[in-house]
């Protein structure tokens, strides 16, 4: 069965890092993007426009609960999975995870975000093919989407014998004419789960109007935002602390063996 995995972030600038991924058989995907048009259009917003966590006000709040609704309609009906790890970027331990270059720290967690969602969409959907969409962004090391396609594809067939699962890692908009909306939507439910982990909820000047969405999608899914889910959900939020992987590579350098 072929999937896309659509991801994005939130957070960079903050302790908690936010990284999301919506995975979604690939005939759905587009089914959504034609219901997501319709409803944009219907709440009076440009379908080039962006909808994101940073837009969260009273002016728009209820166009926001409107389609995050539609969301979590289809999300309930499983036509879609929603997964997030929050990183503590503030433990040394981070930088050194990416070798002391934090862009690459970065994409070493995006990594085993992915790894864990297609393992799982491999065991459940036997011959699974799968189509990354990152949001765009620029990267001092150009070649990090091939880079990043070649090391799941080998971390998959180690792991999984499975032979180039991964068809492809590419860019995508958050707005314009070539708009992937529902990066959007991973925008908004990570935004809002950075704004909890980061404590920005509990501050003086705290929006009122994200504090209001905060709770309206909290209801929605049946969780609060500052506890983890168990892996098999639907929604699911995982603390990824890199202490683990970084002590399993510190071991397998000391340990293997010497050709």
């Amino acid at each position: 069965m072929k999937f896309t995995i659509i991801c994005d972030e939130s957070g960079t600038e903050n302790r908690h890092l936010v990284i999301g991924a919506l995975v979604i058989p690939r005939t759905n995907h587009a089914l959504l993007i034609e219901e997501m048009k319709t409803l944009k259009k219907d709440l009076h917003l440009r379908w080039e426009g962006e909808i994101k966590w940073g837009k969260v006000s009273k002016k728009y709040i209820e166009k926001y609960k409107k389609i995050t609704e539609w969301f979590f309609n289809h999300l309930k009906s499983n036509h879609l999975k929603f997964r997030a790890h929050v990183i503590d970027t503030a433990k040394k331990e981070y930088r050194e995870y990416g070798d002391g270059d934090k862009e690459n720290s970065f994409y070493k967690v995006f990594f085993h975000l992915l790894v864990q969602c297609i393992k799982r969409l491999a065991i459940e959907e036997e011959g699974s093919n799968v189509l990354i969409l990152l949001d765009d962004k620029k990267n001092r090391y150009p070649f990090r989407l091939p880079l990043l396609k070649e090391t799941l594809n080998k971390a998959l067939k180690r792991d999984l014998k499975l032979r180039e699962i991964v068809a492809n890692v590419e860019p995508r908009h958050s707005s314009g004419k070539r708009v992937e909306g529902l990066i959007q939507i991973v925008d908004v439910l990570i935004g809002a789960i950075g704004y909890v982990r980061n404590g920005s909820h509990r501050e003086s000047n705290a929006s009122p109007a994200k504090i209001e969405m905060i709770d309206f999608l909290e209801n929605l899914i049946g969780t609060k935002f500052e506890y983890d889910t168990h892996a098999g959900a639907l929604f699911n939020i995982w603390t990824f602390d890199v202490c683990v992987p970084l002590e399993k590579k510190k071991h397998y350098k000391k340990n293997r063996p010497i050709t």
